[in-house]
């Protein structure tokens, strides 16, 4: 499978999407990216040793890796290069929604509120 995996990424992404969807706490986005890293785990052997997936224990490390793998040049290795911005592109959607679900999580802030 990790030859070809921007291939059948697409066909993958809209459940992967659902999953984060539905996630509503930080916990939730986390499990389903340390899922998402398990169900891919031939893929990782494939890539570049700094191209590797961290162990996800903070909220950061899903932007962070997102970001390593956007700015990751592989030159010529198309194929390589591909997979890679596949991942990125599923990280980086986690990232997004880890934003999203640590922010509705807490408690709004009213400008107006706050005694003078």
């Amino acid at each position: 499978m990790h030859g070809d995996f921007y291939m059948t990424y697409p066909a993958e992404k809209p459940v992967w999407m659902a999953r984060l969807t539905r996630s509503e706490s930080p916990a939730d986005v986390m499990e389903v990216v340390r899922e998402f890293v398990r169900t891919h785990e031939t893929l990782w052997v494939s890539l570049p040793t700094d191209c590797q997936p961290p162990p996800f224990t903070v909220a950061d490390d899903i932007s962070r890796y997102a970001l390593q793998l956007f700015t990751k040049d592989l030159g010529r290795n198309a194929a390589a290069t591909a997979n890679v911005r596949a991942l990125a592109s599923f990280f980086s959607e986690a990232a997004r929604r880890m934003a999203t679900v640590m922010a509705a999580n807490r408690p709004a802030f009213r400008f107006f509120d706050r005694q003078s």
